[in-house]
Formats: structure tokens, sequence, C-alpha cells
């Protein structure tokens, strides 16, 4: 696989990059600019990588760890080279971006990875091969704060360059928060399975609301997780260009197998959500229909499970990925009394 990892944005600040990128658009003669799903600013770059490489990396991202902070926008320029230049969105000076760059990379290097050896100039590619007759600008600063870090994948997908992200690591930006069990989360579900019906109904198998919001009784973050359940990946390039037309946006499998994740590409009226799309013999939707089956019939395993959310929680803040891991010898637990039922 050819990898690399990446800072990617939210749908605000990707909407101004993309009218940057249009407005340089109209005053060139020839270009070859950036699809507006793949704007990113690359931390590091892998190239060609094996399945033992693809591991390792992720241990390394496992290691890093940094907290929120700041990127600004600030300025459009060039690489000058023979046949057309580079251009792209510069970014203001970050001295947590470059401590989180040079932290990576020395760790990559420990690991035997082979990076280039040029200093870091954090910018976010708009274009290539561009020849115009315009000059750098200064634009009006805009920006985000970034928790989360992806290590992306890069293909050509039907003769279209694709990035897609197979293992993420960070931080919240707020503190993570766990309520007690609402009803209304059942009828949020239904809300958002009814709307995605509407674009999917004919090549979906069902759509299941799994996680936390969906066990009566626990108390869970308020985020309704839903998996959609197609028959075979056979129907997958017809569902993303649905959900698409929907408002989701494919954004890789990050790292679980099976289980691939779309995220809002616009205001959608709904809860906050996880969405995902499995095959039907995909082992993680097993897992999630397993998982929430089994607390819906065990009410000492709800308190026990909900105790244990609001202990993570007020033990790491905001601190997602060691919330996560702090819950993993429980959901084995509960999976194997699944398995031997």
């Amino acid at each position: 696989m050819r990898l690399f990892i990446s800072i990617n944005f939210n749908n605000e600040t990707r909407s101004r990059l993309l009218a940057l990128r249009d407005e340089l658009r109209g005053k060139s003669e020839r270009c070859n600019f950036s699809a507006p799903e793949n704007l990113h600013l690359t931390l590091a770059f892998l190239g060609e990588c094996d399945g033992k490489q693809t591991t390792a990396l992720k241990s390394v991202l496992s290691t890093v760890n940094f907290e929120p902070f700041d990127i600004t926008v600030d300025c459009i320029g060039r690489f000058k080279r023979d046949g057309g230049d580079i251009w792209w969105a510069g970014l203001r000076e970050s001295k947590p971006l470059i401590t989180l760059q040079r932290e990576l990379t020395e760790k990559l290097i420990a690991a035997e990875f082979t990076l280039e050896r040029r200093k870091y100039s954090p910018h976010i590619t708009l274009g290539r091969e561009v020849v115009t007759d315009t000059k750098p600008w200064a634009i009006e600063p805009f920006g985000e704060t970034t928790s989360l870090i992806d290590l992306m994948k890069s293909e050509r997908i039907n003769g279209k360059l694709t990035y897609t992200s197979i293992y993420r690591r960070g931080k919240w930006l707020n503190p993570i928060v766990i309520e007690p069990y609402n009803s209304k989360w059942t009828q949020e579900f239904e809300r958002i399975r009814d709307y995605i019906m509407l674009y999917i109904g004919d090549l979906a198998v069902a759509v299941h609301h799994v996680g936390s919001t969906s066990v009566p009784g626990l108390a869970a973050k308020p985020i309704i997780d839903l998996d959609v359940e197609i028959a075979s990946y056979g129907v997958f390039p017809q569902i993303c260009e649905r959900l698409t037309e929907a408002g989701w946006r494919h954004e890789g499998n990050y790292g679980i197998e099976s289980r691939e994740a779309f995220k809002p590409i616009k205001q959608l009226d709904f809860m906050k959500h996880h969405l995902y799309v499995c095959p039907s013999d995909s082992i993680e939707l097993k897992r999630h229909l397993a998982f929430r089956d089994t607390l819906r019939s065990d009410k000492s395993a709800v308190d026990e499970y909900g105790t244990l959310k609001q202990r993570l929680a007020e033990r790491h803040g905001n601190d997602i990925d060691a919330y996560i891991d702090g819950k993993t010898a429980f959901i084995k637990k509960v999976l194997e009394i699944a398995l031997c039922n």
C-alpha cells in the first residue's frame, strides 16, 4: 500500500480551501487540481509499505501523544516546477505542529522507515502542473483546532486518486461526557435510519442500532452508532454514491476490516452519530450485534459497564484512545459470554 500520515480537515475548513482552489483554477491556463475530499496536511510520506510495515506504523502512531492545537491558513504560494507549478495553501507558524511532526519523524526513523530529510514545510496542496500568470497572494486567515492524525492509504479507484484512512489516533476537543440512558436515543436512531433508507433501501439488508445508545438503561456518550448491513462489497460503490448524495462521505475503515466509516459532509438535522457500512459476513458487525444483544439481556452487565465508562471518562478527560482502551477487557468478557451462548 502507498501510505502517508496526515491531518484531515473539518467541513468548514475544507470548504474554504476548496474556494481558494477554485479561485486559482479561474486564474489558470492549465491545471491538475486536488479533489475536495483529498485536501489534507501531510505530516510524513511513507510510500509503498507491506503488511508488516503497516502494522509497525500503527504501533508508532499509538505512541504519539499531543494536545489539540490550532492550524491557521494565511497565504497562497507555489513551488516552481518545469511543466507547471505546485500551488498550495500555506500555514501560519505553529510550534505544536512542528513539534508533532518532529516527534513523529524521529519515531518513524527509529522504527527504520526511510523519510525525506529536507526541512518540513507545512502546506496543503491545491493543484499540480499549474500554468498561470498570477502571483502568490495573502488571504484572510482561517483555520481550525485539530486533535487527530490519520494513517492514509493512497490508491487509484476507477482511475480516480482516492485517499482513505486506515488508522486514526488523537484526542477529542472536549472532555468525554457520559449521560444517563435516554429513550429519545432510539427515536433519533429511527429518524436517521429512515432518512438513510430513502437513499439505499434497495441496496441495504438492514440498518442496525448498535453501541451503548442501543441498550436500554445503559449510560452512554450521546452519540448514535449505526451499522448499515449490505449483502457484499459488490454493492459498496453504489452505497458510497447514494450516501454521498444523502450527505455522507466515505472516510475509510480506520484499520478495522469490513467496517467502512462515513462522515457527514453537510448539515444534517440529526443528533451526533457514527455511521458504518458492513457486509453481512463482517466480523465487526457480528461483534456489534452480539455485544448489544448480550447486554440487553443482562442488567448487571449494563450497570457494570455504565459505571466503568463513567470512571474512565472522569479519568481520561478528552483522551478518547485511552478511554476506548480502558473498555477493552470488559468488551472482551461480554463477547466471550455471547460466544458461549
